[in-house]
């Protein structure tokens, strides 16, 4: 059975040198990591998604914004969520993409 909760919101966003923290208001689970995406994405949209790489407590999704890659990473057993950039150039675009999720 699929727990049921209520609708997210981004709880907090915080950046890091190397990564942006991402916290959610309510728990959840793997089965709500497609709203969860759409929820973080939609403010940076158009993204192109590269991959997605789904293990059984993990996922990790890898696209591209304005010509930077970035990993976005979901762990459901400890409720973390972090972006992170591919790369060195990408890492000092998180500065960017922080500012514009974080409005």
């Amino acid at each position: 059975m699929i727990p049921v909760t209520s609708p997210q919101s981004i709880k907090s966003l915080i950046y890091q040198a190397d990564h942006l923290s991402v916290s959610f208001k309510n728990d959840w689970y793997q089965e709500n990591i497609a709203a969860l995406i759409t929820l973080l994405l939609s403010p940076i949209m158009p993204v192109t998604i590269q991959e997605k790489i789904i293990g059984a407590d993990r996922e990790n999704i890898r696209f591209c914004w304005q010509d930077h890659y970035f990993v976005l990473n979901f762990d459901c057993y400890s409720q973390s969520c972090w972006l992170e950039g591919q790369g060195s150039k990408s890492t000092e675009y998180l500065a960017h993409l922080y500012a514009v999720l974080g409005k």
